[in-house]
C-alpha cells in the first residue's frame, strides 16, 4: 500500500484543480488546538496546498514536509511570499528540529505512514502542551449514499472489480477505535478527540472525472483502462438533472494534545 503514495505526484496539475479543500468546522477545530498568529505547524503531506494556504491565511507558519517533487514545487510557486518552507522528502527520515512545534497537521496522508514510526517522531517533534490534528475526508458517505452511486457501484464493478467497499464496509477513517489506538501509542498524545464533520460538495462531469482520476487504484489501471474508467465516472454524473451530482462526503477529524511527559521517546 505504501508504494501508492508516490502516484500522487504524478499529475499535480490535475490534483490542484480536482481535490477539494476542507470545511470551515476542522479549521475551527485547528483554532483549539493551537492554531493561531505565530504559531509554529508543521504539515505533514500538503500537497499542492490545500490545507497549507489556511494555515498561513491563520498567521502561522508552516514547515510543510512533502514526498512528491512535482507537488513540493508547485507549493512552493502557490505560497511564494508566504511564511512557509517546504521540505521534500519522507517524513519519517527527513531532517527536522526536534521539540519545535505548536501544532501538528496531516490531511488525508496519515494512511500512507507507518503509524507507529509517525507517533512516535511526532512526539519529538511537537512541544508538550502543543497539539497534533489528523483528518481524513471520505469520499462518499457510507451513511449517506445517493441514488446516483448505485450507477457509479456498476462502473467500479467493471473496472475495478474487487475493489468495491461493500454495504457492510467501514472505511478506514471512521474506524475510530483503530485510528484512535494509532494516535495514542506511546501514550505521548491524548486525550483524542474524534468529530465527523459530514457536507456536501457539487460534481460536474468534469470534476468528478478529475477527483477520480487522483485515486491511486485507478492510476494503477493501463491508460485505456483508466479513460475508460474515468468516462464512465463522468457519464453517471451527466445523466443527473442539471448534469451536476451532489455527493455526501464526511470529514474525520482526530485531534490530541502532547502530553506532558518527564522524558521524550528515543530518535527512531
Amino acid at each position: 500500500m505504501l508504494s501508492r503514495r508516490g502516484s500522487f505526484d504524478e499529475d499535480p496539475d490535475n490534483y490542484q484543480a480536482a481535490r477539494p479543500g476542507y470545511p470551515r468546522r476542522v479549521y475551527e477545530v485547528l483554532a483549539d488546538c493551537g492554531l493561531r498568529p505565530g504559531a509554529r505547524v508543521l504539515e505533514i503531506g500538503p500537497g499542492t496546498g490545500q490545507v497549507t494556504r489556511p494555515l498561513v491565511d491563520s498567521g502561522a507558519s508552516v514547515l510543510a514536509v512533502e514526498l512528491g517533487g512535482r507537488l513540493a514545487a508547485r507549493l512552493r510557486t502557490n505560497l511564494a511570499g508566504h511564511d512557509v518552507t517546504v521540505v521534500e522528502g519522507d517524513f519519517t527520515t527527513v531532517a527536522l528540529p526536534d521539540d519545535t512545534f505548536d501544532l501538528a497537521v496531516c490531511a488525508t496522508a496519515f494512511h500512507w505512514l507507518n503509524a507507529g514510526a509517525a507517533v512516535r517522531r511526532l512526539a519529538r517533534l511537537v512541544r508538550p502542551g502543543g497539539g497534533l490534528a489528523v483528518w481524513w475526508t471520505v469520499f462518499g458517505d457510507p451513511d449517506r449514499s445517493p441514488p446516483w452511486r448505485t450507477e457509479l457501484d456498476a462502473v467500479h464493478r467493471r473496472w475495478l472489480p474487487g475493489q468495491g467497499r461493500g454495504p457492510a464496509g467501514v472505511p478506514a477513517p471512521l474506524r475510530v477505535a483503530e485510528r484512535t489506538a494509532e494516535l495514542r501509542a506511546g501514550d505521548w498524545f491524548g486525550p483524542v478527540q474524534v468529530e465527523m464533520i459530514r457536507w456536501e460538495h457539487q460534481l460536474t462531469p468534469h470534476g468528478a472525472r478529475g477527483l477520480w482520476g487522483t485515486f491511486p487504484n485507478v492510476r494503477e489501471l493501463s491508460t485505456d483502462q483508466r479513460e475508460a474508467f474515468l468516462d464512465g465516472v463522468a457519464e453517471v454524473v451527466a445523466r443527473q438533472p442539471g448534469a451536476t451530482a451532489t455527493d455526501h462526503y464526511v470529514t474525520a477529524l482526530y485531534t490530541a494534545p502532547r502530553r506532558n511527559h518527564d522524558a521524550d521517546p528515543a530518535s527512531p
